[in-house]
This record gives C-alpha cells, structure tokens and sequence, in this order.
C-alpha cells in the first residue's frame, strides 16, 4: 500500500492554486492509498457548507467555503479518482484560519478516532494538538502534528505518552505526520518514540537522505537541514522504498515541509 504525509502549509502558501495542482498532479501519478495532511486550513470568517461533497467532518468545527481538503477532495473527483476525505478542525491559526488534519483514502474506512495529544484543549490556543485515525483493514492509521519538546504548556514527552496510550499498540497501527522532533536529537522525541514504534525510513530496502525541511521555518529558527516528518509502525513491515517528495527534486516544492511517501 502506497502511503503519503505531507504537512501541507495549505491556504497560506503563496501560489495556492498552483500549488495545489502539482499535489494533485502527483497524486493523480502515484495513486497513494492512504495521504495524511497538516496544517490544513480553511477561511475561519467564511460561511459554513450546507453540503460537504463527501467531506467527512469530525469535531466541533464545521466545513467552511474554501476548505483545502474539500478544494483538493472536489478536484480529485473531477480528475475520475475516487477518494474519501476525513477532515478534524482542531484550531484557530494566523488569525484567519481554522486550522486542522485530514486523511485521503481510496479504500473503505472502518472507524475514525480522535486522541486529544496535548492537555490543552481550547480552539483559540495553537498549541491544541490532536491525532486524527482511521480504520482500514482492521488496521489503525493516525495523522498527527505534534508541539515541542521543550514546551512548558505541553511537553511533547507528554504528547508522545498519550499517543502510547490511547493506541491499542497490541494491533498494528501507523503513525505520520509532523512530529516536531529531529531525529539527530539524543534521549528526546525521536528516541522516546522508537522505544514503541519503528522508523520505516530505516525498514526500507531503498531511502534517499530523508530530509524533510531545509531552512528556516515557523518554530524551527535553526537553519539546518532537519528530518521531522515520519511514517511510524508497531510491526517490523517489509517497505520497498521511502522517499521524500515535493522536495525541488522529486516533484516541485509547494510547502515549507517536504512530504515523505512509502512503497
């Protein structure tokens, strides 16, 4: 199963529309079954939709006009693919936006799962984090975007512990998204997390550098080239390849993070 996360940056990326074609060209291409999003944002002051056009909705925030997941979901149908979109709200974002998570799927979901990461829960608080999940083949999918280690208001140790936790980790399960956590970084996030779950970055028979952000990008001042972006599983899996995508090299840059995608 082809799989693909991506914190997408979204509607406050300049060159939106084109942006979102060369996502859409790609996924058109490879066809991934399952694709976690971050940072997927919609216009906070903008009227809320009657009809969501197969935008499944969890939480307390309503689907709004200009939704990225519904923009990228509409578009898709369009192009004859045929994919269900999972979208959570979880928090207001540069002023304007609702900012939140969301799965593309092309296979039946099962279930859906929400985890409160962060012991912050408040819209108007950006460091809400949450983890959305599917279900797919009686196996758990969860996208997540965590804080930082040092944080006061929510450690990520924290944020991590409750992932532990609330995961029946007896099942396989997959984990993906913007972790926040280099994995250069000694007794901290990357560590912590591989004491439960494998990096499929190193299950892979074939990976590239694995760099997902060169530069500096918000909460990250550090220059440096950096992996924080991951695809995690409980099970030791066989994976062909794990590659970083949208990078300038494999396919045009459209975020401030690259995405990593698994064969």
């Amino acid at each position: 199963m082809r799989i693909l996360t991506l914190n997408t940056h979204s509607l406050i990326e300049k060159n939106y529309d084109k942006k979102l074609k060369v996502f859409l060209d790609v996924i058109e291409k490879h066809r991934p079954s399952i694709i976690a999003l971050q940072e997927v944002m919609q216009p906070k002051f903008n009227t809320e939709l009657e009809f969501t056009d197969g935008l499944t909705i969890c939480g307390k925030i309503p689907a709004k006009v200009g939704n990225h997941a519904l923009n990228a979901l509409l578009e898709l149908k369009s192009r004859g693919l045929k994919y269900h979109c999972v979208w959570l709200g979880i928090k207001k974002a540069y002023e304007i936006f609702d900012e939140g998570l969301c799965f593309f799927t092309d296979k039946k979901i099962e279930g859906i799962d929400i985890i409160d990461v962060s012991k912050i829960d408040r819209y108007d608080n950006w460091k809400t984090r949450k983890a959305l999940g599917i279900k797919i083949d009686n196996i758990w999918y969860y996208n997540v975007h965590l804080g930082w280690w040092d944080d006061k208001d929510s450690p990520q140790q924290e944020e991590i512990e409750r992932i532990n936790q609330k995961i029946d980790l007896s099942k396989e399960a997959w984990v993906m998204g913007d972790f926040n956590f280099p994995d250069h970084e000694i007794n901290r996030g990357y560590d912590m997390m591989c004491e439960k779950w494998f990096d499929t970055y190193y299950l892979a028979d074939e990976r590239d550098d694995g760099i997902t952000v060169e530069g500096k990008i918000d909460g990250w001042e550090s220059r440096e080239r950096k992996r924080i972006d991951y695809i995690f599983t409980n099970r030791k899996k066989k994976i062909e390849k794990s590659q970083v995508i949208f990078n300038g090299k494999n396919e045009e840059v459209i975020s401030d993070h690259f995405g990593i995608m698994l064969n």
